[in-house]
């Protein structure tokens, strides 16, 4: 349905750097991207900005062509987006209906968003959430072939979101190619679908394993060999994600609860904090303090503060700063030969 090929475009400060994917036709495709690449990469697929390299095709046609033609059929959801405010909610959706001459009851659309029960409130009273819905329920009324849906569920409140992924997995569900496109990496993985990572690099498909996948996460004698860890748990919502060692930056401990900081957000670990000491030791991580477990491999600096006080800066995405025990000093210049 849609298929990027090797595109590369640069803007700025910003890359989009040699990547290919396709959304196919009933499928749905979740990436986690910095807005700016993402308003890149929008513009890109809806011919509003100029190919560097590559190539995107829609149905099999170059996207130029096929937006002239099949423009009807690309439904757009845009982080932020301007509507008539002095319009009610129930005259907006009316009015956008006929003029795409939508074979779709409005009516029915307005429903399944919990909108007829606002139906008369102006525009410009909604909040964010309702007013993501609405635009939502607009593209809806395309009955659309592509989806495209830019940061679906970001600061939405619980009820909004429920409402935007059931009908995101109605919408696949019956045919239509959606792609999500989320500043969060915690929205991307609750979104669900085929993940990916896009940045600077590139983009790399982020493998989501199943929940019966669990039984291989831990270091455990069993029948005279050893499980190697390959997996660690964390919980998101009624998901559980599966993280590599390597996709983690730092644990922490707070509460009681050990909290993986996976692309500058947290996801909360069914294993204690020497759990993960233990099962993680041999992946280059590092009991830094009390509270902390580090991948050595994201320490960029080690700073003395006082004589007293040091810290670990980490070249993750927050450029974080871990504190370091005086105890755990000499041990930590020991396994980094300084």
């Amino acid at each position: 349905m849609l298929e990027i090929k090797s595109l590369y475009k640069k803007q700025n400060d910003n890359v989009i750097n040699n990547i290919s994917f396709k959304v196919e036709k009933g499928n749905l495709v979740s990436i986690e991207s910095s807005s700016e690449l993402s308003d890149i990469l929008i513009k890109l697929i809806l011919d509003n900005e100029v190919l560097g390299t590559g190539e995107i095709y829609i149905e099999g046609i170059k996207h130029s062509e096929y937006i002239k033609k099949n423009k009807k059929n690309i439904g757009v959801v845009f982080r932020e987006e301007g509507f008539y405010e002095r319009l009610t909610v129930d005259e907006y959706m009316k009015y956008y209906s006929d003029i795409i001459d939508s074979k779709v009851n409005y009516k029915d659309v307005m429903l399944k968003f919990s909108l007829l029960e606002i139906a008369n409130k102006k525009i410009k009273t909604l909040n964010y959430s309702k007013r993501k819905m609405l635009s939502f329920a607009r593209e809806m009324l395309k009955g659309p072939k592509i989806l495209i849906f830019q940061d679906p569920i970001f600061n939405m409140d619980k009820e909004g979101t429920r409402i935007i992924l059931e009908n995101i997995e109605e919408l696949y569900s019956k045919g239509t190619a959606v792609l999500a496109i989320s500043m969060s990496f915690k929205d991307t993985m609750l979104i669900g679908g085929k993940t990916y990572i896009l940045d600077e690099n590139g983009m790399e498909e982020n493998q989501e394993k199943k929940d019966e996948d669990i039984s291989e996460l831990n270091y455990k004698e069993e029948k005279g060999y050893l499980h190697k860890v390959q997996k660690i748990p964390a919980k998101l919502d009624e998901k559980i994600l599966l993280f590599d060692p390597v996709e983690i930056d730092y644990i922490e401990s707070e509460s009681g609860i050990s909290n993986l900081n996976v692309r500058g957000e947290k996801f909360p670990c069914m294993m204690s904090l020497t759990e993960l000491e233990n099962n993680l030791e041999f992946f280059g991580f590092f009991r830094c303090h009390r509270s902390y477990i580090v991948n050595l491999q994201k320490v960029r600096e080690v700073i003395t503060w006082t004589r007293n006080s040091y810290s670990l800066t980490l070249d993750d995405k927050q450029k974080s700063a871990i504190p370091l025990s005086k105890g755990k000093l000499a041990e930590l210049k020991n396994i980094l030969k300084i």
